[in-house]
């Protein structure tokens, strides 16, 4: 999740360079509700300190409203098209929510 932020603050903050301003956090969707706790959770955990820098910068982005997590369950995460094995059935329902169609 930190690297995304990361990602999103840079796209954020070339918007704005380009006089694009952006006044709601960016949603950042996991399907990892300890994650996404983690990050909501402005109290440090022992069991987090592997994490802790990119926890701190995540809450930090988290409370200044940059970014906000969202959960979204395993079956619907769009970015497993790009990172997961799936069966016909699965890719054919990610690329319908990407509206991507057969070429004729």
């Amino acid at each position: 999740m930190a690297l995304v932020t990361t990602e999103i603050t840079w796209l954020r903050w070339l918007l704005e360079d380009f006089g694009v301003s952006v006044s709601m956090p960016t949603f950042l969707f996991s399907d990892s509700s300890g994650a996404i706790s983690v990050a909501l959770d402005p109290v440090k955990h022992e069991l987090t300190k592997h994490v802790s820098v990119d926890a701190f910068y995540t809450r930090a982005q988290v409370h200044d409203v940059i970014v906000y997590p969202q959960y979204v369950p395993s079956d619907i995460q769009l970015a497993d098209l790009f990172t997961k094995v799936q069966t016909g059935a699965k890719h054919r329902f990610y690329l319908s929510k990407l509206s991507v169609l057969d070429p004729p």
